[in-house]
């Protein structure tokens, strides 16, 4: 496995003059037991504390887990921002900095960088961090099995913090990182210990498992937000899912386990990575991802507030 140089364990405060500051951490924490593809048995990930950390107690957290085209800006390992903090990408970094703002520790989790075999040159670092559909390395860290394994390791770590309450660790995912959520919030015989879910567009394929799209036996352990574009590849696919875990299952308000499945019109895949900056009117926007990406931060927010 390959050295990984990032200044892990390095704390960069967002406003240095304030020592009760919000923070950005670079981490590394226990990954699953027993991977043997992980540098020193060690995911790494970035933490996000609000302000009142040191002197707050019960604090809820939501991990987030990044999609098929990497966690990091441009693919770039270490990037920072101009501030020193590290710069990931845009739906990553500006989720984790809202939560971190709401008073909500955040904890996004990297499951590309740690895994890149000793096969895969330095070179090839940027192409590793790309693995959606086409691509070089495509699907060599599996979204329905390994990242499933990977956002449990993170809400295990941030529940040995006395600070938190472990029983309000929510989980939000996009696209790959999505899939890796879907099937951790589903009813299944071993349930998920989150407290709520929130999913940015994912591949709801018979990979998926839980039977097909027509034959689905999916549905929500906890409640749970499902932000897609109806323009998405996987839309129809998901509509299926969503359409029996409503009609079947009945996933609906007041069940403990509600589905909450926006569609959003003419809004493709990825449609909330167009900017870093957190969204302050969903009425203002000029396309349909804008739209989208506006309508889905500010309410996705405001259902993960409602619930944890």
């Amino acid at each position: 496995m390959k050295h990984v140089s990032l200044l892990l364990l390095a704390t960069v405060s967002l406003f240095a003059s304030s020592a009760s500051a919000q923070s950005v951490t670079l981490v590394t924490f226990p990954g699953p037991a027993g991977d043997n593809t992980l540098e020193s048995g060690q995911l790494s990930g970035v933490l996000y504390r609000p302000a009142n950390y040191s002197t707050s107690n019960n604090l809820r957290a939501v991990v987030l887990m990044h999609g098929c085209s990497g966690y990091w800006s441009n693919r770039a390992v270490g990037a920072t921002n101009s501030n020193g903090t590290p710069n990931l990408q845009n739906q990553v970094e500006k989720w984790g900095l809202q939560l971190a703002s709401q008073g909500i520790i955040a904890l996004a989790v990297d499951s590309f960088t740690r895994r890149r075999p000793s096969t895969v040159p330095d070179s090839e670092s940027a192409l590793w961090q790309d693995q959606c559909s086409g691509k070089k390395y495509a699907g060599r860290v599996d979204s329905y099995t390994t990242r499933v394994l990977d956002a449990q390791a993170a809400r295990a770590w941030l529940a040995t913090d006395s600070r938190i309450d472990p029983t309000r660790i929510g989980l939000l995912g996009w696209s790959h990182g999505a899939q890796a959520a879907m099937v951790e919030a589903a009813e299944k015989p071993t349930n998920t210990l989150f407290r709520t879910t929130v999913l940015f567009y994912p591949g709801c394929g018979s990979k998926l498992g839980f039977g097909t799209p027509d034959a689905s036996t999916w549905r929500p352990h906890h409640d749970l937000r499902f932000n897609i574009g109806t323009e998405d590849d996987f839309f129809l696919e998901c509509k299926s899912r969503a359409t029996t875990a409503l009609s079947t299952y009945g996933s609906t308000p007041g069940s403990g386990h509600e589905l909450v499945f926006v569609p959003y019109p003419d809004a493709e895949h990825s449609f909330d990575g167009e900017s870093q900056t957190w969204p302050t009117a969903a009425t203002t926007c000029s396309t349909p991802d804008t739209c989208a990406m506006k309508g889905a931060d500010i309410d996705s927010l405001a259902f993960l507030l409602s619930r944890l």
